[in-house]
């Protein structure tokens, strides 16, 4: 007999699956598959509780969030369409796989999340191998495994329904305002852990009106097609963008997700574990790749050495990969035969960090000197990069992810305008927020050893001089 089941969760308080709604009752379903429990096993903000101790939430508490969110902004829509803001009716198929594919949109991220994704992307690119399998596609093939739990259960609900929710999150482009909800600019994954992110970690920074913003969502037609340089035609569909009295609400949720990025996210401690991690990771697939399986202490068929040999990954090894695991093989590691492989070990779960350079930090506003910095200590320390020197990169701007290449219309902030045409935020002329393309850049320079630090201070001092 169904049953109404509640969670009581640190950020929406009480979230509930009502005992007579469908999806409420099915969700419930997913969140009992052994594929979905496995990210109680993985935190949400991978090392970063090395700098923040209270950022030990998982994937888990994450996606039960976002599939709440999710039936708000679903309802939303179809506020929008009652009131006649929008045309046609309301189409339950697609709310209904709009909210599964919000629930299960994390299912298939990897132990220490984007910190496993960015080791990966290392080994590949030394194997030669230009891209990675993302969680994206983790996600859709977990959804879509016939031997898994997930999929039975949504194909006893409704057939061909998995394949329509991993479709849906494999789109870089929304289709639909019923896309809109697990993919755009005021989705249901950044409404979530904006919020959880900030009260996790403790930080001070990165407040949002949330409520004001969710009072004030409206759906408008709006051109997601991506950048061109032939003018090629526009693509519009009906998106999420925000009513006018919501611009100062929305420039302080720009503003919160980019503090997120400065102050967590980008932070230089969690940046320097995650250069640990990588390099333990890259040794393990050395060793294994040369089958020296004596050398790392560990069997060849331990899960993650199994998924690091070359031509090893496969879903079910990589579900068998959480942070736990990760933790296990690190304590064995410790002991590893291979001197590089303990030491790695040994200062992760030590926390004893790296000794680190700021570029910026070094030379603020001046990106001649930054610029003449990276390129001294790229020769000086070349032998060494990814051994016992660890640079380290990243961009950002007010819309871009890591990488600040995401330029897309459907992941920009919308304000619609009285006579209800939508207008990028920043394009008001008293705009708060200003110079949203203008990226900013992360340099940092990471040693193991103290004497190579000295070296690289030695070597800034001279370009100083």
């Amino acid at each position: 007999m169904p049953k109404t089941q509640r969670i009581r969760d640190p950020i929406h308080d009480l979230i509930v699956f009502d005992e007579n709604d469908e999806i409420d009752q099915l969700a419930w379903a997913l969140l009992e598959t052994p594929e979905f429990q496995r990210l109680r096993r993985v935190k949400q903000l991978g090392v970063s509780e090395f700098v923040f101790p209270g950022a030990t939430h998982t994937r888990f508490s994450h996606s039960v969030g976002v599939f709440h969110v999710a039936r708000q902004l679903l309802r939303l829509i179809q506020r929008e369409i009652d009131f006649g803001r929008v045309e046609g009716n309301y189409d339950q198929e697609k709310g209904k796989i709009a909210l599964l594919a919000a629930l299960l949109h994390d299912i298939g991220h990897g132990p220490f999340s984007h910190a496993f994704e960015e080791a990966r992307k290392s080994i590949f690119k030394r194997r030669g191998i230009a891209k990675i399998k993302k969680h994206e596609i983790w996600t859709a093939e977990i959804i879509e495994n016939p031997e898994g739990c997930i999929f039975p259960i949504l194909e006893n609900w409704s057939e061909g329904s998995a394949k329509r929710i991993a479709d849906l999150l494999r789109a870089e482009i929304p289709s639909d305002m019923y896309h809109s909800i697990v993919s755009s600019s005021f989705d249901a994954d950044r409404l979530d852990y904006l919020q959880r992110d900030r009260v996790m970690t403790g930080a001070g920074s990165g407040v949002f009106d949330f409520s004001w913003l969710l009072d004030n969502v409206r759906v408008a037609s709006i051109d997601v097609s991506p950048p061109s340089e032939d003018g090629g035609d526009s693509v519009y569909s009906h998106s999420f963008c925000l009513g006018y009295k919501a611009r100062d609400a929305a420039e302080d949720f720009l503003l919160s997700r980019y503090r997120l990025y400065t102050n967590v996210y980008f932070h230089k401690t969690t940046r320097g574990i995650e250069q640990l991690l990588t390099a333990l990771y890259s040794r393990i697939a050395e060793l294994a790749e040369a089958k020296a399986f004596d050398q790392l202490g560990l069997s060849e068929d331990e899960p993650l050495v199994r998924f690091l040999c070359p031509d090893g990954e496969s879903l079910s090894i990589y579900l068998k990969l959480d942070d736990t695991v990760i933790w296990g093989v690190i304590e064995r590691l410790e002991r590893a035969p291979d001197a590089r492989l303990a030491t790695l070990a040994s200062r992760i779960r030590s926390r004893k960090k790296m000794l680190a350079i700021d570029i910026q930090n070094q030379f603020p506003d001046d990106s001649e000197l930054q610029r003449r910095a990276q390129h001294m200590l790229d020769e000086k320390f070349r032998e060494q990069l990814g051994l016992s020197v660890f640079r380290d990169e990243a961009l950002l701007t007010l819309y871009g992810e890591i990488g600040a290449d995401d330029t897309k219309a459907q992941k920009r902030l919308m304000i619609q305008l009285p006579d209800k045409h939508p207008r990028e935020i920043t394009n008001f002329k008293d705009a708060t927020i200003v110079g949203s393309e203008q990226k900013r850049r992360f340099l940092r320079y990471y040693f193991l050893e103290e004497s190579d630090h000295r070296k690289a201070c030695e070597t800034l001092e001279g370009i100083r001089r």
